[in-house]
């Protein structure tokens, strides 16, 4: 009896120094090792992948909050040429393809988690209120971080990414586009045809909700878009002119037009793919647009 409990005890002592080591990785990973006795009396170290959950601890939180909408645009010379209608196109996948393109953007090992939005969970914005004196004297930095702690509330990251839709006026008229959609400018002097995808990504840190870094999505990230305008592009952010054909002769169709739906997810990757890097990477992006 009294070997049998000298072995337990041994035994005991072998496990407990073995338990709960774990190997310590870089900032921004989810490294679980523990070491484990084999039967052949080898050591070997198993590595869990990283996983992220929600409600635990991770490095980057994305929210995706651009919508499934496309609009279809007519503007013209008067007020009564001018046409809006928003088509839902949630079979294009842009929200996976954002946060497809997200997830690239950051290194391999950095815990990523995806954080599902729900629009009808929040009060739309009452455009009324955003007018010149409104923004003079509302915080709106701390609403933008009141909103945010709502739409990720109960889990607990490091830093959050928004991927939200950016709105831009067009050329020097008073017209402005928004998000996804195709644009019909009717004139006298002929018809001229632009599809456009704009989105804005928004860095916040995950302890205060502070703005960290924010910029539009830009193909041409070699100039501001203050720079851009002045050099005559119609649009800030990534747009095409498309031939007078390409525009649906009935709003509805855009959804199934492949042609759209293909071109649309070509710029928001290719805009993606070159500002993501460079807000991640903590070097400096331009950053001269509005977002909603």
């Amino acid at each position: 009896m009294a070997r049998l409990v000298v072995l337990a005890a041994v035994v005991w002592c072998f496990s407990t120094s073995a338990w709960g080591q774990t190997k310590s990785g870089p900032p921004g990973t989810e490294t679980a090792g523990s070491a484990v006795k084999q039967a052949n009396g080898k050591t070997t170290t198993r590595t869990a992948k990283p996983a992220s959950v929600v409600g635990g601890p991770c490095d980057f939180g994305v929210v995706v909050t651009t919508g499934d909408e496309f609009t279809v645009l007519t503007t013209g010379l008067t007020v009564f040429q001018n046409k809006k209608t928003v088509v839902p196109i949630p079979r294009w996948g842009l929200n996976d393809l954002i946060f497809a393109r997200t997830r690239a953007a950051i290194p391999a090992g950095v815990s990523v988690l995806r954080i599902p939005y729900n629009p009808a969970k929040f009060p739309p914005r009452d455009e009324s209120k955003d007018t010149l004196k409104d923004r003079l004297f509302r915080d709106l930095n701390a609403e933008l971080a009141q909103y945010m702690r709502e739409v990720v509330k109960g889990t607990n990251c490091r830093h959050y990414i928004q991927i939200l839709n950016s709105i831009s006026p067009f050329g020097s008229s008073n017209y402005t586009v928004r998000g996804f959609g195709i644009l019909n400018h009717d004139v006298v002097l002929g018809r001229r045809i632009y599809l456009y995808a704009l989105a804005f990504v928004r860095i916040f840190d995950g302890r205060d909700f502070s703005v960290v870094r924010q910029s539009s999505a830009l193909i041409n990230t070699h100039h501001s878009l203050t720079v851009q305008r002045l050099l005559g592009v119609q649009i800030g952010g990534p747009y095409r002119e498309l031939p007078a054909e390409s525009f649906p002769t009935r709003p509805e169709n855009a959804a199934d037009n492949p042609a759209l739906r293909d071109g649309v997810r070509a710029m928001l990757t290719e805009s993606l793919d070159k500002t993501l890097p460079l807000l991640l990477g903590f070097q400096r992006a331009t950053r001269n647009s509005d977002a909603r």
